[in-house]
Protein backbone atom coordinates (compact mmCIF):
# COMPACT_ATOMS: atom_id res chain seq x y z
CA UNK A 1 0.00 0.00 0.00
CA UNK A 2 1.72 3.17 -0.98
CA UNK A 3 0.93 6.29 0.85
CA UNK A 4 -0.72 9.11 -1.23
CA UNK A 5 -1.75 12.71 -0.74
CA UNK A 6 -5.05 14.96 -1.97
CA UNK A 7 -5.07 15.94 -5.57
CA UNK A 8 -2.85 18.74 -6.36
CA UNK A 9 -0.27 17.95 -3.92
CA UNK A 10 2.82 15.78 -5.06
CA UNK A 11 3.56 12.98 -3.77
CA UNK A 12 6.41 12.24 -0.96
CA UNK A 13 6.21 15.54 0.04
CA UNK A 14 5.69 17.81 3.21
CA UNK A 15 5.90 13.63 4.93
CA UNK A 16 6.49 13.23 8.38
CA UNK A 17 6.91 9.81 9.37
CA UNK A 18 6.78 9.13 13.53
CA UNK A 19 8.73 5.89 14.59
CA UNK A 20 7.39 3.93 17.77
CA UNK A 21 9.82 1.50 19.41
CA UNK A 22 7.47 -0.98 21.56
CA UNK A 23 9.16 -3.04 24.51
CA UNK A 24 9.34 -5.90 22.36
CA UNK A 25 12.21 -3.91 20.00
CA UNK A 26 9.43 -3.99 17.37
CA UNK A 27 8.92 -0.97 15.11
CA UNK A 28 6.05 0.62 14.16
CA UNK A 29 5.48 4.03 11.58
CA UNK A 30 2.71 6.45 10.76
CA UNK A 31 2.37 9.08 7.84
CA UNK A 32 1.42 12.26 9.29
CA UNK A 33 1.85 15.94 7.98
CA UNK A 34 4.82 17.80 9.73
CA UNK A 35 2.34 20.90 11.42
CA UNK A 36 -0.42 18.90 11.77
CA UNK A 37 1.89 16.48 14.15
CA UNK A 38 3.19 19.43 15.88
CA UNK A 39 -0.22 21.24 16.27
CA UNK A 40 -1.62 17.87 17.51
CA UNK A 41 1.01 17.26 20.25
CA UNK A 42 0.52 20.79 21.54
CA UNK A 43 -3.06 20.13 21.89
CA UNK A 44 -4.15 22.23 18.96
CA UNK A 45 -5.52 19.83 16.45
CA UNK A 46 -8.00 16.86 17.99
CA UNK A 47 -9.12 15.40 14.59
CA UNK A 48 -6.83 12.70 13.43
CA UNK A 49 -8.06 12.82 9.86
CA UNK A 50 -6.66 16.32 9.53
CA UNK A 51 -2.84 14.88 11.03
CA UNK A 52 -2.57 11.23 9.08
CA UNK A 53 -1.59 11.05 4.91
CA UNK A 54 -2.87 7.27 5.28
CA UNK A 55 -5.03 6.09 8.25
CA UNK A 56 -3.09 2.75 8.53
CA UNK A 57 0.01 1.54 10.87
CA UNK A 58 2.97 0.81 8.89
CA UNK A 59 6.08 -1.38 10.08
CA UNK A 60 7.88 0.39 6.99
CA UNK A 61 5.84 3.27 5.79
CA UNK A 62 8.51 4.06 2.52
CA UNK A 63 7.60 0.48 1.40
CA UNK A 64 3.91 0.67 2.62
CA UNK A 65 4.33 -2.17 4.38
CA UNK A 66 1.28 -2.40 6.53
CA UNK A 67 0.85 -4.25 10.18
CA UNK A 68 -0.60 -7.13 10.81
CA UNK A 69 -3.67 -6.98 13.32
CA UNK A 70 -1.77 -9.53 15.06
CA UNK A 71 1.12 -7.69 15.42
CA UNK A 72 -0.93 -4.41 16.57
CA UNK A 73 -2.68 -7.05 19.16
CA UNK A 74 0.53 -8.27 20.79
CA UNK A 75 2.65 -5.27 21.11
CA UNK A 76 -0.53 -2.99 22.14
CA UNK A 77 -2.61 -5.42 23.56
CA UNK A 78 -5.33 -3.68 21.31
CA UNK A 79 -7.25 -3.63 18.06
CA UNK A 80 -8.52 -0.44 18.51
CA UNK A 81 -6.53 1.65 15.45
CA UNK A 82 -7.32 5.35 17.28
CA UNK A 83 -5.82 4.32 20.71
CA UNK A 84 -2.75 2.83 18.71
CA UNK A 85 -2.15 6.00 16.66
CA UNK A 86 -2.43 7.96 19.45
CA UNK A 87 -0.10 6.59 21.31
CA UNK A 88 2.38 6.68 18.84
CA UNK A 89 1.67 10.18 18.33
CA UNK A 90 2.34 11.10 21.81
CA UNK A 91 5.23 8.80 22.53
CA UNK A 92 6.94 8.33 18.66
CA UNK A 93 9.88 10.11 17.44
CA UNK A 94 9.21 12.88 14.63
CA UNK A 95 11.78 14.07 12.79
CA UNK A 96 11.66 17.67 12.51
CA UNK A 97 14.16 20.29 10.49
CA UNK A 98 16.14 22.69 11.58
CA UNK A 99 14.11 25.50 9.91
CA UNK A 100 10.80 24.34 12.11
CA UNK A 101 12.80 23.83 15.18
CA UNK A 102 14.05 27.38 14.88
CA UNK A 103 10.11 28.36 14.23
CA UNK A 104 8.69 26.73 17.02
CA UNK A 105 11.58 28.42 19.96
CA UNK A 106 11.06 31.63 18.31
CA UNK A 107 7.00 30.93 18.64
CA UNK A 108 8.01 30.16 22.42
CA UNK A 109 10.33 32.93 22.73
CA UNK A 110 7.94 35.00 21.95
CA UNK A 111 5.16 33.74 24.36
CA UNK A 112 7.43 33.46 26.91
CA UNK A 113 8.08 37.14 26.96
CA UNK A 114 4.52 37.99 26.08
CA UNK A 115 3.60 36.18 29.23
CA UNK A 116 5.97 38.12 31.48
CA UNK A 117 4.92 41.07 30.04
CA UNK A 118 1.28 40.84 30.99
CA UNK A 119 1.93 39.34 34.45
CA UNK A 120 4.83 41.56 35.96
CA UNK A 121 5.54 44.90 36.58
CA UNK A 122 8.71 47.15 38.16
CA UNK A 123 9.13 46.52 41.28
CA UNK A 124 9.12 49.81 42.92
CA UNK A 125 7.08 52.11 40.68
CA UNK A 126 4.55 49.13 39.66
CA UNK A 127 4.34 50.76 35.83
CA UNK A 128 4.32 47.80 32.96
CA UNK A 129 7.51 47.09 31.66
CA UNK A 130 8.32 47.01 27.82
CA UNK A 131 9.42 44.24 25.69
CA UNK A 132 13.16 45.04 25.33
CA UNK A 133 13.78 45.66 28.77
CA UNK A 134 12.35 41.70 29.50
CA UNK A 135 14.09 40.85 26.10
CA UNK A 136 17.55 41.97 27.29
CA UNK A 137 17.13 40.86 31.29
CA UNK A 138 16.47 37.09 29.45
CA UNK A 139 19.30 37.20 27.54
CA UNK A 140 21.51 38.79 30.48
CA UNK A 141 20.07 36.01 32.94
CA UNK A 142 21.23 33.51 29.91
CA UNK A 143 17.42 31.49 30.17
CA UNK A 144 17.42 28.62 27.70
CA UNK A 145 14.19 27.88 26.14
CA UNK A 146 12.51 24.19 25.78
CA UNK A 147 9.92 22.84 23.49
CA UNK A 148 9.18 20.10 25.64
CA UNK A 149 7.85 22.08 28.75
CA UNK A 150 4.88 23.87 28.31
CA UNK A 151 5.22 28.04 28.11
CA UNK A 152 3.46 29.10 31.55
CA UNK A 153 5.94 26.50 33.40
CA UNK A 154 8.79 28.13 31.33
CA UNK A 155 8.00 31.23 32.10
CA UNK A 156 7.47 31.65 35.93
CA UNK A 157 10.81 29.34 36.13
CA UNK A 158 12.31 32.67 34.10
CA UNK A 159 10.60 34.98 36.13
CA UNK A 160 12.22 33.59 39.52
CA UNK A 161 15.50 34.27 37.90
CA UNK A 162 14.44 37.70 36.89
CA UNK A 163 13.80 38.56 40.44
CA UNK A 164 17.42 37.73 41.27
CA UNK A 165 19.12 40.22 39.02
CA UNK A 166 16.48 43.00 37.73
CA UNK A 167 13.84 45.38 39.41
CA UNK A 168 10.82 42.93 38.63
CA UNK A 169 7.79 41.18 40.47
CA UNK A 170 4.82 39.71 39.68
CA UNK A 171 1.20 42.57 39.48
CA UNK A 172 -0.82 42.09 42.39
CA UNK A 173 -4.89 40.73 41.39
CA UNK A 174 -8.00 42.88 42.23
CA UNK A 175 -10.62 40.04 43.20
CA UNK A 176 -14.32 40.43 44.60
CA UNK A 177 -16.06 37.67 46.61
CA UNK A 178 -19.71 37.85 47.02
CA UNK A 179 -21.74 36.65 49.86
CA UNK A 180 -24.62 36.52 51.05
CA UNK A 181 -25.70 38.58 54.37
CA UNK A 182 -25.74 35.80 57.18
CA UNK A 183 -22.15 34.71 56.28
CA UNK A 184 -20.66 38.44 56.17
CA UNK A 185 -18.52 37.51 59.09
CA UNK A 186 -17.15 34.55 58.00
CA UNK A 187 -16.20 35.57 54.70
CA UNK A 188 -14.20 38.34 56.76
CA UNK A 189 -12.58 36.21 59.35
CA UNK A 190 -11.58 34.12 56.37
CA UNK A 191 -9.83 37.15 54.77
CA UNK A 192 -7.91 38.32 57.85
CA UNK A 193 -6.46 34.43 58.39
CA UNK A 194 -4.97 34.41 55.11
CA UNK A 195 -3.45 37.99 56.24
CA UNK A 196 -4.90 40.35 53.61
CA UNK A 197 -5.31 44.15 53.97
CA UNK A 198 -6.98 47.03 52.18
CA UNK A 199 -10.89 45.33 52.12
CA UNK A 200 -13.10 47.50 50.87
CA UNK A 201 -17.16 46.28 51.30
CA UNK A 202 -19.41 47.05 48.39
CA UNK A 203 -23.42 46.15 49.42
CA UNK A 204 -22.51 42.22 49.25
CA UNK A 205 -19.19 42.29 47.84
CA UNK A 206 -15.15 41.85 49.46
CA UNK A 207 -12.82 43.51 47.00
CA UNK A 208 -9.51 42.45 47.57
CA UNK A 209 -6.32 43.04 46.41
CA UNK A 210 -3.99 39.68 46.87
CA UNK A 211 -0.47 37.95 45.58
CA UNK A 212 -1.46 35.94 42.50
CA UNK A 213 0.39 33.15 44.77
CA UNK A 214 -3.11 32.94 46.94
CA UNK A 215 -5.69 33.21 44.08
CA UNK A 216 -5.29 29.15 44.40
CA UNK A 217 -5.65 28.84 48.33
CA UNK A 218 -8.18 31.49 48.31
CA UNK A 219 -10.55 29.90 45.82
CA UNK A 220 -10.63 26.55 47.35
CA UNK A 221 -11.66 28.33 50.60
CA UNK A 222 -14.31 29.93 48.69
CA UNK A 223 -15.08 26.92 47.07
CA UNK A 224 -15.95 25.29 50.13
CA UNK A 225 -19.58 24.07 51.66
CA UNK A 226 -19.26 26.57 54.71
CA UNK A 227 -19.33 29.87 52.26
CA UNK A 228 -22.28 30.58 49.85
CA UNK A 229 -19.78 33.17 47.88
CA UNK A 230 -18.73 33.18 44.93
CA UNK A 231 -15.09 34.39 43.70
CA UNK A 232 -14.44 36.33 40.86
CA UNK A 233 -11.45 38.15 39.13
CA UNK A 234 -11.73 42.24 38.02
CA UNK A 235 -8.22 42.40 37.28
CA UNK A 236 -5.81 39.87 36.55
CA UNK A 237 -3.21 42.44 36.77
CA UNK A 238 -2.89 45.84 38.44
CA UNK A 239 -0.37 47.79 36.99
CA UNK A 240 0.08 51.61 37.79
CA UNK A 241 1.58 54.91 36.33
CA UNK A 242 3.03 57.03 38.88
CA UNK A 243 4.00 61.02 37.92
CA UNK A 244 7.50 61.74 38.56
CA UNK A 245 8.64 58.12 39.07
CA UNK A 246 10.28 57.69 35.67
CA UNK A 247 13.93 59.17 36.73
CA UNK A 248 13.78 57.01 40.05
CA UNK A 249 13.26 53.94 38.03
CA UNK A 250 15.65 54.64 35.42
CA UNK A 251 18.13 54.69 38.34
CA UNK A 252 17.29 51.55 39.69
CA UNK A 253 18.06 49.83 36.73
CA UNK A 254 21.14 50.97 36.43
CA UNK A 255 22.17 50.06 39.96
CA UNK A 256 21.55 46.27 39.05
CA UNK A 257 22.89 46.56 35.67
CA UNK A 258 26.07 47.91 37.15
CA UNK A 259 25.88 44.51 39.48
CA UNK A 260 25.89 42.21 36.56
CA UNK A 261 28.51 43.91 35.19
CA UNK A 262 30.63 43.34 38.02
CA UNK A 263 30.18 39.76 38.36
CA UNK A 264 30.85 39.38 34.52
CA UNK A 265 34.19 40.70 35.53
CA UNK A 266 34.47 39.09 38.48
CA UNK A 267 33.95 35.97 36.18
CA UNK A 268 36.52 36.59 33.69
CA UNK A 269 38.91 37.16 36.47
CA UNK A 270 38.26 33.81 37.65
CA UNK A 271 39.49 32.23 34.37
CA UNK A 272 42.13 34.16 34.09
CA UNK A 273 43.11 33.18 37.61
CA UNK A 274 42.67 29.59 36.86
CA UNK A 275 44.92 29.88 34.20
CA UNK A 276 47.34 30.98 35.84
CA UNK A 277 46.52 27.87 39.09
CA UNK A 278 48.47 26.01 36.21
CA UNK A 279 51.75 27.60 36.45
CA UNK A 280 51.71 29.22 40.56
CA UNK A 281 50.40 28.33 43.71
CA UNK A 282 46.94 28.37 44.41
CA UNK A 283 44.68 30.95 45.98
CA UNK A 284 44.26 31.68 50.05
CA UNK A 285 40.98 30.40 51.23
CA UNK A 286 41.02 34.15 53.44
CA UNK A 287 41.11 36.27 49.90
CA UNK A 288 38.41 34.08 48.89
CA UNK A 289 36.47 34.65 52.47
CA UNK A 290 36.60 38.49 51.76
CA UNK A 291 35.57 38.32 48.19
CA UNK A 292 32.40 36.23 49.84
CA UNK A 293 31.82 39.02 52.46
CA UNK A 294 31.99 41.71 50.08
CA UNK A 295 29.32 39.96 47.95
CA UNK A 296 26.95 39.80 50.82
CA UNK A 297 27.84 43.31 51.73
CA UNK A 298 26.58 44.36 48.32
CA UNK A 299 23.27 42.70 48.27
CA UNK A 300 21.82 43.47 51.36
CA UNK A 301 23.06 47.34 50.30
CA UNK A 302 21.14 47.00 47.73
CA UNK A 303 17.78 44.99 48.99
CA UNK A 304 18.00 47.97 51.64
CA UNK A 305 17.56 50.61 49.19
CA UNK A 306 14.62 48.64 47.68
CA UNK A 307 12.47 48.80 50.56
CA UNK A 308 12.99 51.90 51.79
CA UNK A 309 12.09 53.27 47.91
CA UNK A 310 9.21 51.26 47.87
CA UNK A 311 7.92 52.80 51.41
CA UNK A 312 8.39 56.30 50.16
CA UNK A 313 6.05 55.80 47.28
CA UNK A 314 3.49 53.37 48.94
CA UNK A 315 3.09 56.86 51.50
CA UNK A 316 2.54 58.83 48.19
CA UNK A 317 0.11 57.04 46.94
CA UNK A 318 -1.96 56.49 50.51
CA UNK A 319 -2.15 60.18 50.57
CA UNK A 320 -3.24 60.83 47.04
CA UNK A 321 -5.60 58.23 46.70
CA UNK A 322 -7.10 58.73 50.30
CA UNK A 323 -9.84 61.07 49.75
CA UNK A 324 -10.60 59.84 46.23
CA UNK A 325 -11.32 56.36 47.69
CA UNK A 326 -13.48 57.50 50.39
CA UNK A 327 -15.93 59.23 47.84
CA UNK A 328 -15.69 56.22 45.96
CA UNK A 329 -16.33 53.80 48.65
CA UNK A 330 -19.95 55.53 49.59
CA UNK A 331 -21.48 57.03 46.82
CA UNK A 332 -25.40 57.15 46.04
CA UNK A 333 -25.83 57.07 42.49
CA UNK A 334 -28.97 57.81 42.62
CA UNK A 335 -29.41 60.39 44.64
CA UNK A 336 -25.56 61.76 43.11
CA UNK A 337 -23.97 62.16 46.88
CA UNK A 338 -21.40 61.05 48.47
CA UNK A 339 -20.33 59.92 52.18
CA UNK A 340 -17.34 59.36 54.73
CA UNK A 341 -18.89 56.26 56.46
CA UNK A 342 -20.44 53.64 56.40
CA UNK A 343 -23.49 54.62 58.70
CA UNK A 344 -24.27 57.78 57.16
CA UNK A 345 -24.28 55.75 54.06
CA UNK A 346 -27.01 53.15 55.46
CA UNK A 347 -28.90 55.90 57.06
CA UNK A 348 -29.56 57.80 53.90
CA UNK A 349 -31.18 54.58 52.16
CA UNK A 350 -33.45 54.68 54.78
CA UNK A 351 -34.68 58.64 53.82
CA UNK A 352 -37.80 59.58 51.93
CA UNK A 353 -35.49 61.09 49.97
CA UNK A 354 -33.90 58.30 48.76
CA UNK A 355 -37.00 56.25 48.82
CA UNK A 356 -38.35 58.70 46.32
CA UNK A 357 -35.87 58.63 43.90
CA UNK A 358 -35.89 54.91 43.70
CA UNK A 359 -39.74 54.98 42.52
CA UNK A 360 -38.34 57.21 40.44
CA UNK A 361 -35.98 55.69 38.97
CA UNK A 362 -38.52 52.47 38.69
CA UNK A 363 -40.89 54.07 36.74
CA UNK A 364 -38.31 55.88 34.49
CA UNK A 365 -38.24 59.57 35.51
CA UNK A 366 -35.65 61.81 36.74
CA UNK A 367 -34.38 61.61 40.05
CA UNK A 368 -34.90 64.93 42.31
CA UNK A 369 -32.30 66.85 44.10
CA UNK A 370 -32.33 67.54 47.81
CA UNK A 371 -33.83 70.98 47.29
CA UNK A 372 -36.52 69.78 44.55
CA UNK A 373 -37.61 67.16 46.74
CA UNK A 374 -38.05 69.69 49.48
CA UNK A 375 -40.75 71.78 46.77
CA UNK A 376 -42.29 68.39 46.23
CA UNK A 377 -43.27 67.82 49.65
CA UNK A 378 -44.18 71.23 50.50
CA UNK A 379 -46.51 71.03 47.33
CA UNK A 380 -47.89 67.56 48.45
CA UNK A 381 -48.76 69.53 52.21
CA UNK A 382 -50.37 72.43 49.86
CA UNK A 383 -52.56 70.17 48.04
CA UNK A 384 -53.61 68.17 51.58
Amino acid sequence: MRVTQPVGIVQMTNIAIIKYRTSNNQKFEIACYKNKAINWRNGVEKDLSEVLQVYEVFTNATKGDVASGKELLYCFQTNDKDQIIKTILEKGDLQVGDKEREAQLEHYYRDIIKFIQDKCIHATSGRPLTQQSIEYAVSKVQFVVKTDKPVKLQALQCIKKLKECFYIKRAPMKVSISFIDEQMDLVYQMLQELELKDIVQQNNKFIVIIDPQLFRTLSTKVNDKQFKSTLEVIEAAIKQQIEGIDNLAQVELEQRLEKLQISDSEDSDEEQNQKQKQKGPKKNKQQKKQQLQQQQQMKKQVEEEEQNQIKQIQQQQKKENAKSDLTKQFKCTQCLISFDTNQEFKQHYKTDWHLNNTKLKQNGKICLSYEEFLDYQIQQEMTK
